[in-house]
C-alpha cells in the first residue's frame, strides 16, 4: 500500500489524504445457546418432543394398518382387494339402516350409492349427472312411458 500511496498515478499523495481510521465498536459478549437453561429442563423438553414424535408415528402406523386390512397384511406387504377398498363393510348397511342388499336384492339406488362411494363424491351429484345423461340420450316418448309406470313418491 505504501508504494501505491507514493506512486504518481494514485490520487492519494500522502497518508493525510486518507480518511481517519474508524473506531471499532467492541463486540458484546454473548453466552452460548442454552447455557442458562438447566440440564433437567433441557432433558424434559427433549423427552417431550420425542414422545410427541413417537405418538405421531404410532398414530400413522395404526392408520396404515387399517388401510391395508390388518397387521398381517401390513407385515406381508399385501394390499386389500378392490372390493374391500370400495366397500369395507360387507353388509352394506350404514348406521343401522338396512339396504336392499341385506334383503337379497340390489336396488338402483344402492348401486348408485356404491358407485358414488367408489368415486368419492356425493350420491346426489352422481344421480343428477346420470339423470342429465339419460335425458340427453333417451327419446322423450320413452321417458314419458317410464314416468307413467313409476310410482310417484
Amino acid at each position: 500500500m505504501s508504494e501505491a500511496i507514493r506512486s504518481n498515478s494514485s490520487a492519494v499523495k500522502s497518508s493525510s489524504d486518507l480518511p481517519p481510521p474508524r473506531d471499532r465498536k467492541a463486540m458484546r459478549s454473548v453466552s452460548p445457546p442454552l447455557s442458562n437453561t438447566p440440564l433437567h429442563r433441557f432433558n424434559y423438553t427433549i423427552v417431550l418432543f420425542a414422545v410427541l414424535l413417537l405418538a405421531v408415528y404410532a398414530w400413522r402406523l395404526v392408520q396404515w394398518k387399517t388401510e391395508v386390512g390388518g397387521w398381517w397384511n401390513m407385515a406381508l406387504g399385501r394390499r386389500p382387494t378392490a372390493a374391500d377398498a370400495i366397500n369395507p363393510n360387507p353388509t352394506g348397511a350404514s348406521y343401522g339402516v338396512p339396504s336392499g342388499r341385506e334383503k337379497g336384492e340390489a336396488t338402483v339406488e344402492d348401486r348408485i350409492n356404491d358407485l358414488a362411494a367408489a368415486l368419492g363424491m356425493p350420491s346426489s351429484d352422481l344421480a343428477s349427472a346420470i339423470a342429465d345423461a339419460v335425458r340427453e340420450h333417451v327419446p322423450p316418448a320413452s321417458l314419458s312411458s317410464v314416468a307413467a309406470h313409476e310410482p310417484s313418491g
